[in-house]
């Protein structure tokens, strides 16, 4: 996600509140790079790391500007997020991306990101401090209409794909999977309608587990799927992710991690990318998606990408 146009970043504070609804997490002991393109005050890519120990920030921040795409490389804001004053952390990475021609226009250290947590300027002459203040109204409401919600650290992103905790339901959705697979061919189950189902459902069964991947199999149904209906068909990935066994599970995730790419959800995308090829290490479709979500591309770019199929 990036701000609204209409939203107005005024203090550092504010900008340290927006960090966990990027994020879509609450991060701890982090670097995080706040970056923008040229001739803009909208915010660009958001990186974070974990924070580097002293004397190796140099070398992190280095590996973080890699990552960062060349339009978003003209003016980035540092915020170090640490239980203890990291004051380094700030200045040696505004080494890095100045000797590489970022200017860095702010640089705050916060001991959390949570409504309440201290912050502190560290830019040269600069005293203000405070606590975070509530995400702008504006930011909280994108997030409730698009079904998306902050969790309390990144650990938290990857417990969302854990599979079912039932060896029993597992191993007999994947006998069910592997004999949908090897049966005569039939028409493959709309997407649509799968989906329509879930959502009204709320429940995978085994029927509609085998009807939806089934229906992943129509790529192009599937993209078009995405870029309409984003948020609905992220709702349904997540659920399949945890109630699909492997390696039925990786087009699933795979997906997912578009998904999460089209709300600039940088962190689930590479949980989701992480868990299809994990499920699959040889398809094909999880390493492509893989290669993606690596570039860490923005919402705008995926949509593009999609829109070629």
């Amino acid at each position: 996600m990036t701000t609204p146009p209409s939203i107005q970043i005024t203090a550092p504070g504010d900008l340290v509140a927006v960090v966990p609804c990027v994020l879509k997490f609450h991060p701890s002991q982090s670097l995080v790079l706040v970056s923008f393109a040229a001739h803009s005050s909208r915010i660009g890519p958001v990186l974070r790391a974990d924070l580097p120990a002293v004397g190796d920030v140099e070398a992190g921040a280095a590996q973080m500007l890699d990552m960062l795409p060349a339009q978003y490389r003209d003016h980035a804001v540092l915020l170090a997020i640490s239980t203890e004053s990291r004051e380094d952390a700030c200045r040696d990475a505004s080494l890095v991306l100045t000797a590489a021609g970022v200017r860095v226009t702010g640089a705050i250290y916060a001991t959390g990101t949570r409504p309440g947590d201290q912050w502190r300027c560290l830019e040269p002459g600069c005293s203000d401090a405070g606590t975070v203040p509530q995400p702008h109204t504006e930011i909280a409401a994108h997030l409730a209409w698009t079904g998306q919600v902050t969790l309390p650290n990144r650990e938290a992103i990857e417990q969302t794909l854990t599979p079912l905790d039932d060896a029993a339901t597992l191993a007999r959705r994947s006998r069910l999977l592997t004999e949908a697979a090897t049966a005569s061919a039939e028409p493959r189950p709309s997407l649509a309608a799968a989906v329509d189902d879930y959502l009204t459902r709320h429940q995978l069964d085994d029927d509609l587990v085998v009807a939806l991947v089934a229906a992943l199999g129509q790529q192009r149904a599937v993209l078009k799927h995405l870029r309409e209906h984003t948020s609905t068909m992220r709702v349904v990935l997540e659920a399949l992710v945890r109630e699909t066994p492997a390696p039925w599970s990786a087009a699933p995730a795979a997906y997912l991690a578009l998904a999460a790419l089209l709300h600039g959800d940088g962190a689930h995308a590479a949980a989701a990318a992480e868990r299809a090829t994990i499920a699959d290490p040889v398809a094909r479709l999880p390493q492509l998606i893989a290669e993606v979500v690596a570039s860490t591309p923005s919402p705008d770019t995926v949509r593009g990408l999609l829109s070629e199929f």
